[in-house]
């Protein structure tokens, strides 16, 4: 055996098996001839863990070895006869063996970007000697670029410390112990983002981004300030149930700064040779690592991302606002997909509590992970789902959620295997019952979500048995089961159609700017085409009126409503929410700081009080009665009459014109590639200005009752509580009709523009489109690109029959 197989086996955490190897003589040159060949691993690595772990190794190591010109190789395999075997190939070579599959098809996406750099090279190659020239090649030059724009889905995965979501990931994506899991505590307020390496180097490579220097020091001195005020108080140090806790904020001091940080001021705290190991904190920066092995990075990530206060090293977590983690050879799991670890909810520091709200609105799926032992009475666990509801889904873009219940191997059963397998599998049936009963009957969920079968789903797993292989099989553990919801989310095949369709349609269009005379051709079609965009454009302009009107009328309602509950739901939710004032000065007083928002900080060994924010209190009601308006209009996932069907259901209409005009169907190609790709930019668009219009109102009232808590917030002394709820309800009720209002305007401000920005968006970039592919000169010059041309043509005409079909060129 040489080194090279050696290596690989290190590097895929598969040491134990080398010897293996060894015995069966296995080198350099028969090594890639292993994939596929099922007895022969299973001679080689006995176990179904690792046996899987390298197979899925294995087939990525030959996918991201096969050379450009391999494709040439799958073209027999493309254009084989369905259903019939070539019996003459016992052993087919790899390439052919990955012809059909996502590897496969990725391999079209490696040369299509190959082809179009190609032209992008030859359109700058050669300087344009008239002006209609230049512009037409800047319009083509910004056409490659867009087409290069990668889109990638987030998932977020919540769970409370010690839940497992580490170990979860960490097995999903085969590596080990990348991100640490164990005894020691993990960071709650540190963001941990993963996704795939896409060069070629196979390194492990992390980048740490902290907060400023300047939020450090506001939060030091919040601390110290808390601190003081508590000395002495015996009282004040007390929680709303009476028991006595100590603040995560005092661990936050000594993970960093050690004894140093005992009675030390925030001046002698801020001194520079605190941070002589992250100087990328003093200068703004962000700090890089790259290594070899997962495990490798782990341990240089450690004092970044852990909490351990038995520990005597120094440890950073407190300055971290998110650590991005991109791990290599995951391209059939990550290669469109962004895996984040998140705390449950936001965070004191206000740039890592935004960055959580905005993350948590970017997420397209959610995990939540609960340990299997208590997964319906758990509490944390669907305090986070019900917490960030709002972000998911009106505020945000989810399309579904699962439930992970972990540590299924925990059970107590006779030293019997067999019998521990089936108690194992038979608890796994009862949790999923359970849990699936208790998530229909969640109230806020159907508020926000058109709920399907495929919107809720819940899995049980081991991570600790699909490494051991003790008691269950890997399918049993259903993390391959997760492995597949990856591989279906990350949909290589649709991101490898989507790019060579875009490629095809701009090919296309250099192509027919080089056919001969057509102006009364092209003249004719681009009338038709130009009507055909106006009639378009006034049915979702008719359309966009209705929902304006239907939000309108919802939102009068929330005025009226409001307006006569506001100052009882002030008073029973954040002024008087019937507590005894012992302590909640300090509450109110922080939230007038923070514009309405109360951070409560996080206490070990509980969930600690909930956040407390009057102005979505006062938002409420305007939100429950747009609610299902807005499921109407901005659904995440269905179909119906929202915006997005309205998008959908429009077209230029390039396919009927195709027959009457075939000699300019090279043109319409073009036109129906940016007609497609353009819809969905918009639809990209809409997602993004739904959230800015649900978060509106709490936004609008923030910004009005902001006087009230600034004034509010500088009140001292013994009466500081009742001048502070003096100065709220006053404020209501003197502006109240004016707080309410001025939201609903705003709303309603903002689907005006939304309205706008489709219609223009549409009317402007198809006219372009139609204007340098049926109104230009027949004299311009441009690049011959007729083999790049015949080559993407290939590609696209083996994209699957519905992607293809609306245009044939």
């Amino acid at each position: 055996m040489d080194d090279y197989v050696k290596r690989k086996l290190q590097e895929w955490v598969l040491s134990e098996y080398i010897d293996n190897f060894k015995g069966q003589q296995i080198s350099e040159t028969n090594f890639k001839l292993l994939l596929g060949e099922e007895k022969a691993q299973e001679t080689l690595i006995p176990p179904w863990g690792p046996r899987l772990q390298f197979k899925k190794k294995l087939g990525e190591l030959c996918n991201n070895e096969i050379e450009p010109s391999t494709s040439k190789m799958l073209s027999p395999c493309a254009t084989s006869t369905p259903g019939k075997r070539n019996t003459d190939e016992a052993n087919p070579p790899i390439a052919k063996r990955l012809c059909g599959t996502s590897l496969g098809r990725a391999d079209d996406m490696t040369k299509g970007k190959q082809i179009m750099k190609r032209v992008k090279g030859k359109l700058q190659s050669k300087p344009a000697d008239q002006q209609s020239s230049l512009k037409y090649k800047e319009f083509l030059s910004h056409k490659i670029k867009v087409l290069e724009t990668d889109k990638k889905e987030v998932v977020g995965v919540f769970g409370k410390t010690g839940a497992g979501k580490s170990s979860l990931i960490n097995r999903i994506l085969d590596q080990g112990n990348l991100l640490p899991s164990g005894d020691v505590s993990a960071c709650t307020s540190v963001m941990i983002q993963v996704e795939a390496n896409m060069t070629r180097d196979g390194k492990y490579t992390a980048e740490i981004e902290f907060i400023t220097k300047e939020e450090w020091e506001e939060e030091l001195q919040s601390i110290l300030a808390e601190r003081k005020s508590e000395e002495g108080n015996d009282d004040e140090k007390e929680d709303s149930d009476g028991d006595t806790d100590e603040y995560e904020d005092a661990d936050k001091i000594y993970a960093l700064y050690r004894e140093d940080g005992n009675e030390a001021s925030v001046n002698n705290l801020m001194d520079s040779r605190h941070f002589k190991s992250i100087p990328e904190f003093l200068s703004g920066k962000k700090k890089e690592f790259k290594t070899s092995q997962a495990e490798e990075l782990s341990r240089e990530l450690w004092c970044y991302l852990r909490s351990d206060i038995l520990s005597n090293e120094q440890q950073y977590w407190p300055l971290v606002k998110s650590v991005t983690i991109k791990i290599p050879n995951v391209k059939d799991l990550l290669e469109h997909i962004v895996l984040i670890d998140l705390p449950g909810n936001g965070d004191c520091n206000k740039s890592r509590d935004e960055m959580w709200k905005s993350v948590v609105g970017r997420c397209t799926t959610v995990w939540i992970v609960s340990e299997i032992n208590r997964p319906v009475s758990e509490k944390e666990a669907w305090e986070i789902l019900d917490r960030s509801v709002s972000y998911l889904g009106h505020g945000g873009q989810c399309r579904s959620i699962s439930f992970i219940c972990t540590k299924t191997d925990n059970i107590c059963v006779d030293d019997d295997m067999n019998k521990e397998r089936d108690s194992i599998l038979s608890r796994n049936k009862v949790a999923k019952k359970k849990v699936e009963e208790k998530f229909n009957k969640q109230p806020k969920i159907k508020e926000h979500f058109n709920i399907d079968k495929d919107f809720f789903q819940v899995f049980t797993v081991s991570s600790k048995e699909y490494r051991k292989n003790r008691v269950l099989q890997p399918e049993d553990t259903e993390i391959p089961k997760l492995q597949e919801f990856l591989r279906n989310l990350n949909d290589r095949r649709t991101k490898t159609s989507d790019y060579v369709s875009g490629a095809y349609g701009i090919l296309s269009l250099i192509q027919g700017a080089k056919s001969s005379d057509m102006t009364d051709r092209k003249k004719e079609v681009c009338q038709v085409l130009e009507n055909n965009l106006k009639e378009g454009l006034e049915t979702i302009g008719q359309s966009m009126d209705e929902a304006y009107e239907a939000f309108e009328r919802c939102l009068s309602e929330g005025v009226r409503q409001s307006v006569e509950t506001c100052e009882k739901i002030a008073k029973d939710k954040v002024i008087e929410p019937g507590r005894n004032g012992r302590g909640y000065h300090k509450v109110l007083k922080s939230l007038c700081k923070n514009n309405g928002v109360y951070k409560p900080i996080r206490k070990k060994g509980k969930n600690g009080q909930r956040e407390i924010n009057l102005n979505d209190s006062l938002a409420s009601c305007m939100r429950d009665l747009t609610n299902e308006t807005f499921k109407k209009y901005f659904p995440n996932q269905g179909k119906g009459s929202s915006i997005n069907d309205l998008i959908d259901n429009f077209t230029l209409d390039t396919n009927s014109l195709v027959e009457k005009h075939p000699e300019v169907s090279l043109h319409l190609t073009f036109l129906k590639t940016e007609e497609t790709k353009l819809k969905a930019k918009l639809k990209r668009d809409i997602r993004e200005r739904k959230k800015e219009i649900y978060n509106i109102l709490p936004k609008s009232i923030s910004d009005t009752m902001r006087p009230c808590y600034e004034r509010a917030a500088q009140y001292t002394g013994t009466d500081s509580l009742e001048s502070m709820r003096k100065e709220l309800r006053n404020h209501l009720k003197t502006f109240k009709e004016e707080i309410f209002h001025k939201g609903k305007k705003e709303m309603l401000d903002l689907l005006k523009e939304i309205k706008k920005h489709i219609v223009e968006e549409l009317e402007h970039e198809l006219q372009e489109s139609m204007s340098q592919s049926l109104k230009t000169p027949d004299s311009l010059l441009v690049p011959d690109v007729s083999e790049e041309y015949e080559e993407m043509k290939k590609c696209y005409e083996k994209l699957p029959s519905s992607t293809n079909a609306t245009t044939t060129a």
